[in-house]
Parts: C-alpha cells; sequence; structure tokens
C-alpha cells in the first residue's frame, strides 16, 4: 500500500472537540485503505410487498440468550499486563501502590487468571524498550509469550499496545537500549505517586525518532497482522503511555502543562504515526484514544472509520463532543472502554449497585475492562462476579433471528426470511454475512449492510429458497450460520439464542416446513 493511498494533508487549521461535532467541511484528503472492511457487495434493499402478494408461514421462533455469547469485535477485555502492576481495591490504597515498584508477574497468577469465566479478549500494554533490544529483531517479554500461547489453545483473542513512554516506568525513558543517546530528549516531572526516577524523559519527536518508531511498528505487523485472532491494535508512539498527550510539570516545581511542539509539527507527526501503523497493520482494526480528536489527522480517522475510538476509564469529565463522536461513528466501527478499576470505580457485590455499566451499555460500547492486571481480575470475580453476568449479558452485538419465515411472494419467488435482532447495545463492528445450508447441499448467502443490524426493533431479511421445500417435506431442515468481516478478517460468529433452542451456537437449524 502506497504512503499516497492514505496521504493525509496537515494543512488543517487545529480543530478542537467542539469544532469535531460541528457539521463543516473536512479537507479532502482520506485515510483510507483498500483492505478496510469487506468488499462492497449489493446489499438488500427494502421491498413494499403487498399483504395480498405474498403466502408466509412462521418456521420457527428464537428467544434471547442469557449469560455469555463470546463473538469477535467485542467482549470484556482482561489486561494481563500494563502500566499498573498494582494492587489497591480502595481509593486511597489504589492511589498509593501505583506509587511502588510494580509487581512481578508469575505464571501460576496468569494460569489461575485464564481459569476464570469472564475473559473475552486478553490485552497487554509493554514499554518499547521491553518488546525491542535491538535494530529488526522482537524480544517477546515472558507474559506476551503466555497470551499467545493461551490464545492457541483457549482460542480466546488477544490485543496490544506498545507505550514509547509511560510515567509509570522504572526507567529514565522508554527507549531501548540500542537507541539510547540518539535523540534530543525532554524532561518532565509527572506526579508524586509514580514509581521511578525523576525526572523521566521522552524524546523529541524528530524524523529520526518516527523513522525508528516505524521500522519498529513494522516488525510488530509483519509478526502479529496475520494472527487470526489478534483483534485489534493500538496506534501509539506519540505522548504518555502512547495516548497523544504530554500533561506533565516540566520544571521541578512548575505547573502541569501539555508540552506540544509547534502545531503543524504535531500535525505531520500523527499523520506518520497513523499512516505507518495502517500500513503495517492492513488486516487488524487500528485503536486510537478518542481525545486525540483534536488533532486534523485523528478527526478524519474516525470520521473515515479507519481507526476505532477507545476513551479512558470512564470519570466525570467525560464530555458531550466525546458523546457526539461515539454516537457517529462509521458503520462497522467499535467503541472501546477502558477499565472499570475494582473497588474504586466499582463496589463490591454486597454494596448498592454501581451506575457505571449502565453508562457503557448507553453509549453503545463494544469492549470494557475490568482491572488493569490478572489480581484485579481475580478480586472482581470473586468480589464483583454480578457486574461481570451484566455486561456480559448487554455489551457489544448479540444477533438472533426471532422470528424465521418461509415466503412465496406472487411471482413465485420463495425466500427464508429472518426477522433478526439485535440483543446487544452496539452494531456489529463489520459485515455480517448469513448463509443458509439446505438438505440437498445447495445453500444461499446474504451479505448485510455493514454495522446491522443495530440494536432496536427487528429488522426483515430475506436469503433465496433454492430448494424445493415441498419436495424435501416435513423433517427436512436448513442450516442458519453467520460470519463477521472485520477489516481483514472473517470469523464464524455465535448465535445468542436462548439455551436449548440450538445445540451447536453457530448453527441454527429451521425446519422447511412449519
Amino acid at each position: 500500500m502506497s504512503s499516497k493511498q492514505i496521504a493525509i494533508s496537515v494543512n488543517v487549521a487545529r480543530a478542537s472537540r467542539r469544532n469535531f461535532i460541528k457539521e463543516t467541511a473536512m479537507a479532502t484528503s482520506a485515510l483510507a485503505l483498500e483492505s478496510w472492511g469487506a468488499p462492497p457487495g449489493k446489499e438488500p434493499k427494502d421491498e413494499w410487498i403487498r399483504r395480498a402478494d405474498e403466502a408466509a408461514r412462521h418456521l420457527a421462533y428464537f428467544d434471547p440468550a442469557e449469560g455469555p455469547v463470546p463473538n469477535p469485535g467485542m467482549g470484556v477485555n482482561a489486561y494481563v499486563f500494563s502500566d499498573h502492576m498494582h494492587v489497591g481495591y480502595t481509593g486511597g490504597e489504589w492511589n498509593r501502590t501505583q506509587g511502588l515498584p510494580p509487581l512481578p508477574l508469575d505464571r501460576a497468577t496468569f494460569n489461575r487468571m485464564m481459569e476464570l469465566p469472564y475473559i473475552d479478549n486478553l490485552y497487554v500494554r509493554f514499554e518499547w524498550r521491553d518488546v525491542q533490544k535491538q535494530q529488526g529483531k522482537l524480544e517477546l517479554p515472558f507474559p506476551w509469550q503466555w497470551v499467545l500461547e493461551a490464545a492457541d489453545k483457549s482460542g480466546k483473542r488477544w490485543s496490544f499496545r506498545i507505550m514509547n513512554c509511560s510515567p509509570h516506568s522504572m526507567a529514565e525513558n522508554g527507549l531501548p537500549e540500542f537507541l539510547q543517546g540518539r535523540f534530543k530528549m525532554i524532561p518532565y516531572w509527572h506526579g508524586d505517586n509514580v514509581p521511578g526516577p525523576r525526572p523521566k524523559y521522552f524524546p523529541e519527536y524528530s524524523d529520526e525518532y518516527l523513522n525508528w518508531w516505524g521500522e519498529f511498528v513494522s516488525l510488530l505487523g509483519a509478526e502479529f497482522d496475520k494472527h487470526s485472532l489478534l483483534e485489534y491494535v493500538d496506534i501509539s508512539g506519540y505522548g504518555f503511555w502512547g495516548e497523544m498527550h504530554h500533561y506533565a510539570r516540566y520544571t521541578p516545581e512548575g505547573s502541569v502543562t501539555n508540552y506540544e511542539p509547534p502545531h503543524e509539527r504535531v500535525e505531520a507527526v500523527i499523520e506518520r504515526l497513523i499512516r505507518d501503523h495502517l500500513e503495517a497493520f492492513p488486516k487488524t482494526p487500528a485503536v486510537l484514544g478518542i481525545h486525540a480528536a483534536d488533532y486534523a489527522a485523528c478527526q478524519r480517522a474516525f470520521e473515515q472509520g479507519v481507526c476505532w475510538p477507545r476513551r479512558d476509564s470512564f470519570m466525570s469529565n467525560f464530555s458531550t463532543a466525546e458523546t457526539r463522536l461515539a454516537q457517529g461513528l462509521k458503520p462497522g466501527s467499535a467503541m472501546l472502554w477502558e477499565t472499570i478499576i475494582p473497588g474504586t470505580h466499582l463496589l463490591t457485590s454486597a454494596e448498592e449497585p454501581h451506575p457505571l455499566p449502565q453508562r457503557y451499555f448507553d453509549i453503545a460500547a463494544h469492549y470494557v475492562a475490568v482491572g488493569f492486571n490478572p489480581w484485579d481480575t481475580i478480586w472482581a470475580h470473586e468480589h464483583c462476579r454480578d457486574t461481570y453476568e451484566l455486561l456480559e449479558q448487554r455489551i457489544g452485538y448479540r444477533l438472533r433471528p426471532s422470528i424465521v419465515w418461509r415466503r412465496r411472494i406472487a411471482q413465485g419467488k420463495d425466500d427464508l426470511v429472518l426477522g433478526l435482532r439485535n440483543d446487544g447495545c452496539s452494531a456489529p463492528p463489520g459485515q455480517i454475512t448469513i448463509q443458509a445450508h439446505f438438505p440437498d447441499g445447495s445453500k444461499s448467502d446474504l451479505a448485510l449492510p455493514i454495522g446491522e443490524p443495530t440494536p432496536g426493533a427487528m429488522k426483515i431479511y430475506a436469503l433465496p429458497l433454492v430448494v424445493d421445500a415441498d419436495t424435501h417435506g416435513s423433517g427436512n431442515w436448513a442450516d442458519l450460520s453467520m460470519k463477521i468481516q472485520i477489516k481483514g478478517k472473517r470469523s464464524p460468529v455465535q448465535w445468542a439464542v436462548k439455551i436449548g433452542q440450538t445445540a451447536d451456537n453457530f448453527i441454527l437449524k429451521v425446519p422447511l416446513k412449519p
């Protein structure tokens, strides 16, 4: 993929979140990849049919599932490794312990976490220095290797971010050893409750830095983009934790401010980071912090659907502008929410339920995390199990045919008609294809419009009935299955139907005659 195909104009006036939600004209340059989404196909068109012109009979009914229905593009994230490898289950204790050196993660703790029921997606977040020790080569830390082994064994999906700079680092900076001394470094004092040396440093965002970072990202893409269970990768390379901001003190006693190079330079840097990432990961969805919409390149990335937005832990500064952005996602995008911190954001089961989980459903989230590390996940399963159950019941998309019809229209056309219902809180982050297999070996397919069906009332979709149902008679069945295309990856999808209505959640059996 050439850089011209995803070129971004940097000569765009700076826009705030408030500007982003206005209906203003955007620059004509596009952040688009040919591999994004499914190839355009014929979308089903609503067909006006008079009742007198059809003969329709109900073939089956399916009721909503209770409990988890894991599927691609959604679910509860479990953090295996992050910048918060500490524990504390009151607000004061959590803040105190984040100033301590990180706890070492052992395999026994990871294995214990993997035995828990409410884990859909494994997530790791490491510093650059932890993953690359020499030019042209990756060296994965043990917890990352455990994730890959667990994914292959269990089929669980996984995701990651590499932090170019972490205020929680135990090192002065996040650069690999072989890059030390190559760049001009900016000192900062982040806070009183972070571990490690003071001050810490991040590199000035020179072209040389971007070249090295781009080479590193290309190594990651070559290694992991084709992994079928890699769910998404965070775009990083600029800002603390790779989150596109630098709020800190820049003298020991100074006030907290956001360090920024000149605006034109910031836009060029972020444009380059997005471009390099999309070229390295043509098959895997890219994720970008929602506050990055302060920059024109990021605005376009969200608007055009080439990046999924991620929001930090839900806090009282979640704004109306961010809400509007989440509401206006291009079909096929997903909304990610960073973690609920058990014991601080979330009360235990013995206390009155916290209102936070409902906010995620109201915002139509696809993902949410509980905790920042395996100890948090284990503690939350023991003390906040009802919250996990609620999240697993509502988060993401949950598809079922409420009613299945056999329909014959006046012209003699026979259809298998599905009244599809989405019982989740969000739309599928890709394109659903439904396939019907018939007793004689024939089949028919229907590719739904990207992002359908949305939550709410059931919607009608019709597949051609290519077999003579009358000839096959009673006792013969059609098998219904689904797949979803998310960027460059295609995966089977489970039906979210009541236990007992199917022996295999990937296949629904529908009689050809009532």
